[in-house]
């Protein structure tokens, strides 16, 4: 039985900021959470939402309570139209047909009437399905297309960033050597994109607020409109505004929660292979990398301890039963390693194999995901049957938080791996199976509490290799099980940068590939250059020769990687402010020059190269046997990193980056980059040498503004124990500002010019400033 909204006869305030149009075969409700996010919702006749369903649908969308609305909402009647104003936006819904337009600043931004008059395409926006008899329901979205609309975002996701033309499975699945370039699906489903007209200058959100969504159609199927198919409900989504798509990024996070601030270390280098923990000899292979690591002088936080430490005589993975054969007194090797300074990161899956010696006492406690008979589901999972975790029952969830505490946490493990989670249930007939892209993210929650409970005032460190849209409030990701070749080299930059528009801000790959060949030695300097300005970097492989890639796999590129390694450090001031701004603004770390320069009608969409963070041009090359970088430089004046000199943008270029152990960028005109010369642990924020790195204004009058944040690297941000700079650069000065003074340090900090320039005072003392002073160099040249 189809379902559709005819007309619309009535619209009316329910609240100040909920609007109800009625018509004929249902309502459609339209809420302001503020004047730029603006939810649309069907409520058909006859077709109830399972409660699951609308239990989930909560649980994507938790809007900040401190959210309001920030405008009043006007209703005027048409012959034709109701027509809601509240602030810059407006919302139009045409009686005939239920059709829906949203508008912004005087720009269409989603909705309206597909095709003409004269073409023969869906005329309703939205049309439900039922069974007869049935509870069950599912409903069909058809947007008009317009030629130049492109759509960003939705996760892990292969191909170029802009999915225009494509068509995507919106569940999650373990993707072992998937193809970067076509895959799908992968790990990270997140039903939120950004689209975008060049043309019109129009930039929306959307989200679809489901947690069983079929597939995302974004003109394949027809080049006049864009369809997403969901199953059981609620039907509805929320559209996103602003004046850009860093805008339409925060609303996003108004609504989904803000990134989780991972700590300071967790940005630092990281050792990481399955064939430490699955050797007989695990504890020695892992002491052994610890020890060439220190021989070799290169900075490392610690490792990523994949599963082969639960892994039994038989060749079970059993969760939480430590292998005594490989790690005698494990409780004793996890606290050495810790007081020596390294992290460790434990891998840890939800499956728990029914030859695990738990396995029926869990099973008679509830504590498994259940089949219609009330027994606990199997599905076959990592070498036989396995019941998975069910993180609903809060019984379940404190038993696991438990574990976590009593294996890792006790022990001086400072993060949690979410490995193998994306439960790929196949029984359409569960209730487990309606949200089952919704599962990762309890994990995570789960992971997240426990560290909460422990040290309240600390950031956890989860990792999570499977999502949804939210995942963001608990866990860090990673674009999985990637290839040790040069396509998966590029087109994870490609994937780095829809991560970014997802609303996963910390992201990195598996340096040098995680399955396949051996990687060539100049594929893994490339990785290893590609990482100096990223939020992960880590070297992470799994080979069934039992021979993982190292920064020493190569003799002659470890003085390369060493390098490169060390060049991240150096930059860490800068990387780790990038992260600050993202959790408290939701400014996305990785950007794609496309969006960033909306009016530069040059930069190509399959642009390789990025900007990382608001100031650096992050330059890469990713192909074999280049020995050449193609830079295009976006409008406006970039400073080259190698010699200093200013180049005026809207130019191509052609640069010399040999594979080696040099990292090139441009900075834009008047940015101020921070960085800590000589760094090679990370225990604090508050670093002992900072070195700003000053990019003059060329251009007299223009003035340019960053900051630069510092603290423990490990407390919360609302306790506010931190630091935080601003910058303001001109053709003649640089201004320097204290906003916010929580931590003392005796220190100088060093400004440093181009060549050419000088600078009124070279150094000074930070904590000459008090809150709300500001300093002036003046700057020559």
């Amino acid at each position: 039985m189809k379902h559709i909204i005819h007309s619309l006869s009535a619209c009316r305030f329910h609240s100040p900021s909920l609007v109800i149009a009625k018509g004929v075969g249902g309502e459609i409700h339209i809420q302001f959470f503020t004047s730029e996010i603006v939810k649309v919702s069907y409520q058909f006749d006859h077709v109830s939402i399972h409660e699951t369903f609308a239990k989930a649908s909560q649980y994507i969308t938790s809007p900040s309570k401190s959210l309001q609305l920030d405008e009043q909402i006007s209703i005027k009647e048409e012959s034709e139209a109701f027509i809601l104003t509240c602030g810059l936006s407006r919302v139009v819904l045409e009686k005939r047909y239920a059709l829906i337009s949203i508008w912004y600043a005087g720009i269409l931004q989603h909705g309206g009437r597909v095709g003409t008059a004269d073409t023969v395409l869906p005329s309703y926006q939205v049309r439900c399905f039922t069974k007869e008899g049935s509870q069950e329901s599912f409903s069909r979205f058809n947007f008009p297309l317009s030629e130049a609309d492109e759509f960003y975002g939705l996760g892990d996701k292969s191909g170029l960033p802009n999915r225009r033309g494509r068509r995507f499975s919106m569940y999650n699945r373990d993707s072992l050597g998937y193809d970067a370039s076509n895959s799908d699906p992968l790990y990270k489903s997140i039903p939120f994109m950004i689209k975008r007209n060049a043309q019109t200058g129009a930039m929306c959100g959307l989200l679809f607020d489901q947690s069983l969504i079929k597939l995302f159609d974004l003109g394949r199927e027809s080049p006049f409109f864009f369809s997403v198919e969901v199953e059981g409900g609620p039907y509805s989504y929320v559209t996103f505004l602003g004046d850009s798509y860093h805008q339409v990024l925060k609303n996003y996070f108004k609504v989904t929660g803000f990134p989780a601030f991972p700590p300071l270390f967790s940005f630092g280098f990281f050792g990481s292979s399955m064939n430490y923990a699955e050797p007989d000899d695990a504890e020695q292979r892992i002491l052994n990398y610890f020890a060439t690591i220190e021989e070799h002088q290169i900075p490392c936080e610690g490792m990523y301890v994949s599963s082969g430490y639960l892994k039994s005589a038989e060749g079970k993975r059993y969760a939480f039963l430590w292998n005594k054969q490989k790690f005698p007194d494990h409780k004793a090797f996890l606290t050495s390693l810790s007081a020596r300074g390294y992290n460790l990161c434990m891998n840890i899956k939800p499956g728990i194999l029914t030859s695990h010696p738990w396995y029926t006492e869990l099973a008679e406690k509830g504590y498994f995901i259940k089949d219609q008979s009330g027994r606990p589901y199997q599905e076959f999972f990592w070498g036989g049957e396995a019941s998975f975790i069910d993180f609903n029952n809060p019984e379940a969830k404190e038993w696991w938080k438990s574990q976590l505490k009593a294996q890792y946490l006790d022990h001086g493990c400072t993060g949690i791996w979410n490995d193998n989670n994306e439960l790929e249930l196949e029984d359409v007939e569960l209730e487990a199976f309606k949200t089952k892209t919704l599962y990762p993210i309890r994990m995570a929650e789960a992971s997240y509490e426990a560290f909460k409970q422990e040290q309240p005032r600390k950031r956890p460190w989860i990792y999570s290799r499977s999502g949804y849209a939210g995942m963001q409030r608990f866990a860090r990701t990673w674009s999985g099980d990637n290839v040790s070749d040069w396509k998966t080299l590029k087109y994870n930059q490609y994937m780095g940068q829809g991560f970014s528009l997802s609303g996963l801000p910390y992201f990195g790959h598996d340096l040098g590939g995680f399955f396949g060949a051996f990687p060539e030695e100049e594929l893994l300097v490339r990785s290893a250059q590609s990482a100096v300005f990223q939020g992960r970097f880590v070297i992470h492989s799994w080979r069934e020769d039992g021979n993982p890639t190292e920064p020493w796999s190569y003799e002659s590129a470890l003085p390369h990687i060493r390098s490169l390694i060390l060049e991240h450090y150096r930059f860490m001031p800068y990387i780790y402010t990038c992260a600050f701004e993202a959790a408290a603004e939701g400014t996305p770390i990785e950007r794609s020059l496309l969006l960033e320069f909306p009016d530069d009608n040059n930069i190509k969409g399959d642009e390789i190269n990025s900007l990382f963070g608001p100031h650096i041009l992050k330059v890469l090359v990713t192909e074999k046997g280049k020995t050449n970088a193609d830079v295009y430089l976006p409008q406006g004046l970039w400073w080259y990193s190698k010699d200093g000199t200013a180049f005026e943008g809207g130019i191509n270029l052609e640069l010399p980056y040999p594979p080696d152990g040099e990292s090139l960028w441009f900075a834009k005109e008047g940015s101020v980059i921070p960085t800590a010369p000589g760094l090679t642990h990370l225990q604090s924020g508050v670093f002992e040498k900072v070195e700003l790195l000053v990019h003059p204004c060329k251009t007299t009058g223009k003035e340019i503004h960053s900051s630069y944040f510092e603290d423990d690297g490990s407390s919360e941000l609302a306790g506010k124990q931190y630091n935080l700079w601003e910058f303001q650069v001109t053709d003649q000065s640089l201004v320097i500002t204290k906003k916010v003074d929580a931590i003392k340090k005796q220190r100088v900090f060093t400004i440093k010019v181009p060549e050419g320039y000088t600078v009124s005072q070279p150094s000074f003392d930070p904590d000459s400033l008090k809150v709300g002073e500001s300093m002036v160099v003046a700057i020559s040249g």
